[in-house]
């Protein structure tokens, strides 16, 4: 699945039941208005995720042509969906398959998506995970995952969908993290997103393990960006144990981005130490970045500091005052023009004064009729 093929829709609070009396109504509903075409429901209570997914699996071999087949269930996630779209709300969506991926489709003339997490209550809401199934000889396998917005209506026309209903956190969270090894990195990258989005604090571990494991550099920076979203203490000391061990110049690079996601003072500190401490050229350059986007006042005495080392390598220098320059106007100007004014490398002063040379400011405007009227 491509992360940015979302489904669409107006902004939705889904509503489901967690209690065992009142989730077969939930489900009820569900059956009748939500799946339409080739709906299978196998939503027993008492049964296994993984055991219906096997009773899916012999259903499909015994009574359906082709070799795709969707399977679908509820989980408790960590955000609310918010959709938006222009359309007719009761045209379904059209779900199908092409090549390996599933695709949602509803014709729409504007389109969007985003998933919010709900720091500081109790979580998100239970969504649903559509997972895509191609048969190879007699075994089937798991191929591609989407999210699945029950309070939307889906059509399954060209292949089948057996809906297995609600499964705890825990049982859904472990059924993909079983999956995760033998899947190839795109579908990795995928079940990635998926255990970040559950609601269960098991997803640290794992995203530990995925970020600082034997993994492709991507599949290991979704794991560290993903990890870098909880954005608090135990993803940051994770992200510094994950980086202090690390060799590639890529996936520090994914932590530094990750750390930037953080308003913590503490992840703050960590950008400060890298940008002055690394031993890679590229990943200062990217802690000096992020930094500048900051504009606190502890990174922008950090990027000075940066700026006036003269022992630093030049290009990250640069990137320094480039960060600077990024920063709101009545806090850039002052220091581009003291850099321009004092600091004793040429190529640096140049960089300053070329920076100025793009702020619409009456102070950098004098500071360049000062310049000129003295040659």
């Amino acid at each position: 699945m491509k992360l940015k093929e979302k489904m669409r829709n107006p902004k939705i609070v889904l509503t489901a039941v967690l209690t065992a009396v009142l989730l077969v109504p939930v489900l009820g509903a569900v059956k009748e208005e939500n799946l339409k075409g080739s709906v299978f429901y196998l939503d027993k209570q008492g049964v296994s995720l993984v055991k219906k997914m096997e009773l899916a699996e012999n259903k499909f071999k015994k009574e359906q042509e082709g070799e795709v087949y969707f399977t679908g269930h509820i989980f408790q996630s960590r955000y609310e969906i918010n959709m938006y779209g222009d359309y007719d709300l009761e045209s379904p969506f059209e779900v199908s398959s092409r090549g390996d991926e599933i695709k949602i489709r509803r014709d729409s003339k504007r389109e969007g998506f985003s998933m919010e997490s709900q720091k500081g209550s109790s979580g998100g809401e239970p969504i649903g995970l559509l997972v895509m199934h191609r048969f190879s000889g007699r075994k089937s396998e798991k191929v591609d995952m989407h999210i699945f917005d029950l309070d939307c209506i889906y059509e399954f026309s060209q292949e089948p969908v057996y809906w297995l209903g609600s499964a705890e956190t825990e049982e859904s969270f472990r059924f993909l993290e079983g999956e995760f090894e033998s899947a190839d990195s795109d579908l990795k990258k995928t079940i990635t997103f998926m255990l970040y989005s559950h609601e269960t604090p098991l997803s640290y571990d794992f995203l530990f393990k995925a970020g600082s494991g034997s993994y492709s550099h991507e599949v290991r920076k979704d794991a560290v960006f993903w990890l870098g979203n909880f954005r608090d203490q135990k993803s940051l000391a994770l992200l510094q144990k994950i980086f202090q061990k690390e060799d590639s110049t890529e996936v520090k690079k994914g932590i530094v981005f990750a750390l930037n996601l953080s308003d913590m003072d503490e992840a703050v500190e960590e950008l400060i130490r890298i940008a002055k401490k690394d031993s890679s050229q590229e990943v200062r350059k990217q802690a000096v970045f992020w930094l500048g986007q900051k504009a606190s006042k502890k990174s922008i005495e950090a990027l000075k500091g940066v700026v006036e080392q003269e022992d630093e390598d030049t290009e990250v220098r640069k990137s320094a005052v480039f960060a600077i320059s990024q920063l709101p106007s009545e806090k850039a100007v002052p220091i581009l023009i003291d850099i321009a004014r004092t600091n004793k490398s040429p190529s640096i002063k140049k960089q300053a004064i070329f920076w100025l040379g793009q702020k619409d400011s009456e102070e950098a405007l004098k500071f360049f009729e000062e310049i000129l009227l003295k040659k």
